[in-house]
């Protein structure tokens, strides 16, 4: 993408126009030692180019970011790593909120559903029909972080050798592939790239089905392990209240039978 701007930087005259590229190369040499970048990137959500600006402090998700608290960036870390873990890399919005049950209830689902509405407009998370996949900025400012500490769920695109963050894996031999490298290539030719089976559509409605019903089973059994925390707690609650009960009834029947026998002396 070529884009003139009038005036950017040292330009040598202020009438020459510099190309997009030239004028970001300027900007960048004077914020690098922030940590900080600007970046012309391909959004593949919007088939467009766009220039976004970059965090590179993020090591391990890192506290030095002051916009949110340490429990938020818990619970971003939290749900990108989850987004990561799943074939077609999104998760549905129940699934999202319900992921704070897995901190203890550190923050309310309320604040998730906030924060899940602020880390959109930042294009850290995109949402599409009530389900979120990672956003521009996510998947540029920590690739380094997912190859570093999950590398496990990093895959490269079958076609263009490029990690995957939006796309999905063939249902037949488990090779990722970017929605863009797949669209452009069933253009011409109606199969699988990675094992040349036969493509329908129906085949990615299965996969989103079988996710989202997995996405379910796993909201289900997170909602029983709270349940069940919460019965526990409180047995054990009404426990330590009899135990409590007992030694002063304990305890008052020995302050009688002492009494009764300092009478008799």
């Amino acid at each position: 993408m070529l884009i003139l701007i009038s005036s950017c930087g040292r330009s040598k005259k202020e009438s020459e126009p510099i190309l997009l590229k030239n004028c970001i190369q300027e900007i960048n040499d004077v914020i690098r030692p922030y940590q900080q970048s600007i970046k012309v990137t391909y959004n593949e959500s919007t088939n467009e180019e766009v220039v976004i600006f970059l965090t590179h402090a993020w090591d391990s998700i890192s506290e030095s970011q002051k916009i949110f608290t340490a429990k938020e960036l818990d619970y971003f870390r939290l749900l990108i790593e989850e987004i990561m873990s799943i074939d077609v890399r999104e998760i549905t919005g129940i699934h999202a909120i319900n992921l704070v049950n897995k901190m203890g209830q550190k923050i309310s689902m309320l604040q998730a559903e906030n924060l899940l509405a602020k880390w959109c407009k930042m294009y850290y998370l995109e949402k599409i029909q009530n389900k979120y996949r990672l956003g521009v900025r996510t998947i540029n400012e920590f690739e380094d972080y997912f190859e570093k500490y999950m590398p496990d769920v990093m895959k490269d695109c079958y076609i263009c050798k490029k990690n995957v963050f939006w796309g999905a894996n063939c249902i037949a031999c488990e090779k990722a592939i970017h929605t863009r490298c797949l669209n452009q290539y069933l253009e011409k030719i109606k199969k699988w790239p990675c094992c040349k089976l036969d493509f329908s559509p129906d085949q990615l409605k299965q996969l989103n089905e079988s996710q989202r019903m997995t996405q379910i089973t796993q909201t289900f059994e997170d909602t029983q392990s709270i349940e069940e925390r919460s019965e526990n707690s409180t047995a054990s609650n009404v426990e330590n209240d009899n135990t409590e009960e007992m030694e002063r009834s304990q305890n008052t029947d020995n302050i009688r039978r002492l009494s009764r026998k300092r009478k008799r002396e």
